[in-house]
């Protein structure tokens, strides 16, 4: 068994050595930690994920911005041609 512990802190070489501590054959003991290594860290972000999710999220906002900044320049324009147009 090569990996202790993971991403979550789950530390596989410690619950198979208590398994074994309790009687269970070794290749049973590793097999079970690695099934519950893998129970708890299925759908678990990594830093990566959370990385490429705060990204994604950056260039959303900042795409939503730049339109908000862009629908206001075309209101205060067209206000202004108005304002000019109402001019003698």
């Amino acid at each position: 068994m090569t990996e202790t512990v993971t991403t979550t802190g789950f530390d596989t070489l410690a619950y198979a050595r208590r398994l074994k501590e309790a009687g269970v054959d070794e290749a049973q003991a590793e097999a079970h930690a690695e099934a519950v290594r893998d129970a708890v860290t299925e759908g678990v972000a990594t830093k990566a994920d959370l990385a490429n999710l705060e990204t994604r999220l950056t260039v959303r906002f900042v795409g939503i911005a730049v339109g908000i900044v862009l629908a206001n320049a075309g209101a205060i324009v067209a206000a202004v041609v108005a304002l000019v147009n109402l001019l003698p």
